[in-house]
């Protein structure tokens, strides 16, 4: 999709290029006392206000063991996680590294059955990768002291996180969490099923990559959350193709007109430019007789106050 858009990337990475040293690194939180291994339930840990873990104090030995036999498959899912010490900006205390999910990964298959959290991955791969800046939207600015903090924790080089306002398109979804719970209920087929706005689905639906960074590149970065109507994405694609798309002529839905009175003086051919703003970019010829096609909806039998197409009147009004 980057290509697509006109970029080449400096290397296309993933975080699970990253699981082993990630959770070298979960073990090194442990032993500097930073990790602990929690029994919690899932709708225990929710809020903002929940009741601190019993085992926050847990013995590093302990944890690490635990931690070895999530990592051997010796727990079932959701029996325990691996949680950090940290508060969040928003009061969130210890958010969870690791989970266990007997579920093969579709880059790594089988190889892990626990699996490293957004708050543990995101600071420490773009450690890993030397990223100088870590661009994201908004809504992880409340994460951004867990960023900072893992990666001073571990002693790691630390990018600097820097957040902007989210764009959003009116009447459709374009959160991923959204997209991924309408293709696992089949309410849409794919990620590229037409009637979403993900890249994939534009790019089926033939919108051109000038468009998409046009339009981009006219909303602009700003912190401000932004609502835009679709037209306006849609007005970006007319603008590209307007300069890019030689123009064809068809009938869909065609009534055969005869004219009466035509004559041998009047044109077969009419030469009609391929590109009406660049004339020099080439013309094509449309076949002109007796007999045309129009449209069904450019003409009314009964005349109508205001309607300035084809009528029984014999005229254009």
């Amino acid at each position: 999709m980057v290509e697509w858009l006109g970029y080449q990337p400096a290397a296309i990475t993933h975080s699970s290029d990253n699981f082993q040293q990630l959770y070298e690194l979960a073990v090194k939180l442990i032993e500097k006392g930073h990790a602990y291994v929690c029994h919690q339930k899932s709708e225990e840990m929710k809020g903002f206000n929940p009741p601190p873990s019993p085992w926050r104090e847990r013995p590093i030995a302990e944890s690490l063991q635990l931690f070895e036999d999530m990592n051997n498959g010796l727990l079932d899912e959701g029996e325990a996680t691996l949680r950090m010490k940290v508060t969040l900006e928003e009061g969130k205390q210890d958010p969870v590294a690791y989970r266990i999910k007997f579920t093969a990964h579709h880059r790594t298959g089988e190889k892990w059955c626990i699996y490293p959290t957004y708050d543990f991955t995101h600071c420490l791969c773009d450690s890993i990768e030397n990223i100088t800046h870590s661009l994201c939207t908004k809504e992880f600015q409340t994460r951004r002291s867990s960023y900072y903090w893992l990666c001073n924790v571990l002693d790691l080089y630390c990018p600097v996180q820097w957040e902007y306002g989210r764009l959003n398109l009116s009447y459709t979804v374009v959160s991923k969490r959204k997209i991924a719970k309408l293709i696992d209920e089949g309410i849409v087929a794919d990620w590229d099923d037409p009637r979403l706005f993900t890249l994939t689905a534009l790019r089926r639906r033939g919108f051109p990559p000038e468009a998409i960074n046009n339009f981009c590149a006219q909303m602009g970065v700003s912190g401000a959350q932004a609502v835009v109507e679709p037209a306006v994405l849609e007005a970006a694609v007319r603008d590209v193709l307007n300069l890019t798309a030689p123009r064809h002529m068809v009938v869909i839905d065609p009534i055969k007109i005869t004219i009466a009175n035509f004559t041998d003086q009047l044109p077969t051919k009419i030469e009609v430019a391929d590109f009406p703003s660049d004339l020099d970019k080439g013309q094509h010829s449309i076949a002109f007789d007796e007999i045309v096609y129009i449209e069904a909806a450019d003409f009314r039998e009964v005349e109508e106050k205001g309607f300035r197409r084809l009528t029984l009147s014999n005229r254009w009004g």
